[in-house]
């Protein structure tokens, strides 16, 4: 279901990350249904490093943690501080009738804070030496929070807009295929780079693999396995745009076991290999 304000924010938000700007979602739970789905899309850091953290076998599901406490806070103002491995960002609430409905974040720093020098030190030590290769890729140099204000506003206005239609056109009634479609497709976001298959999201979610198919079914328009996918290769595909790794090291870090499989998949959600779309 196609929305100009949905469209207008989405492509605000992919026009800041071309400027440099690492610009994700956080805080908005069921509030912008039906468009809920497209949203979970840009919740994801796009960072090497979030990446790896998630699959780095000390920190599995310190992200998702922190992700929650982010979102039981309910921020009312603008922060500048840092996750649980030190990485540091920007949050600032979108406030509408003095409510937070969703936060915007721009992160991608280090070493600006004391204290995310200090949690950087400590998760080091559950992890390889890639995490200290990858947390020197970091910005070391912040903008400024008035200049972070001045090209967020734009996508304030635009969200409150988002907002104000869903709420506007919200039916009274749960409908519970919904919940749990939303619940899923939440699960696959956070752990695309792991091993996934419809029987093991049921089991997390405590439903049946038969019910989650079904659910699909009701909801989605592809099934439970063409969305693992599909999510997997749009963040490959922004890590091929965006970083120099090896087409072998993305594959494997967005979940996919072989590079050759990887590559035939790519080209045909794409029309381009991995290799001619880095160019």
């Amino acid at each position: 279901m196609e929305n100009i304000h949905l469209s207008n924010a989405i492509n605000y938000i992919e026009f800041l990350r071309t400027c440099g700007y690492y610009v994700s979602l956080s805080g908005f739970e069921d509030r912008f249904e039906p468009y809920t789905k497209d949203l979970l899309s840009y919740e994801i850091h796009l960072h090497s490093i979030c990446n790896y953290l998630k699959q780095c076998k000390g920190t599995q599901g310190m992200c998702v943690a922190n992700k929650r406490r982010l979102t039981n806070a309910h921020v009312n103002r603008v922060i500048y501080s840092c996750c649980y491995a030190g990485v540091e960002e920007y949050v600032i609430p979108v406030i509408y009738e003095d409510i937070p409905i969703i936060n915007v974040n721009v992160s991608g720093y280090r070493d600006t804070l004391e204290k995310s020098k200090e949690r950087k030190n400590q998760i080091a030590k559950l992890c390889d030496q890639d995490f200290k290769r990858l947390y020197k890729e970091l910005s070391t140099t912040p903008p400024t929070k008035e200049n972070v204000l001045s090209f967020v506003k734009p996508l304030e206005y635009m969200l409150v807009e988002l907002y104000k239609h869903c709420k506007e056109n919200k039916s009274n009634k749960s409908k519970s295929t919904k919940v749990i479609y939303l619940k899923a497709m939440e699960y696959i976001h956070e752990n695309y780079m792991h091993k996934l298959s419809c029987e093991s999201i049921a089991k997390e979610l405590n439903y049946s693999t038969s019910y989650l198919r079904y659910i699909f079914k009701c909801e989605g328009v592809t099934s439970i396995n063409k969305q693992i996918n599909n999510i997997r290769l749009e963040r490959a595909k922004y890590l091929l745009e965006s970083t120099s790794q090896s087409i072998t090291e993305i594959a494997y870090s967005c979940g996919f076991c072989d590079s050759n499989y990887f590559s035939t998949t790519f080209k045909a959600k794409y029309g381009k290999s991995p290799k001619k779309i880095r160019g």
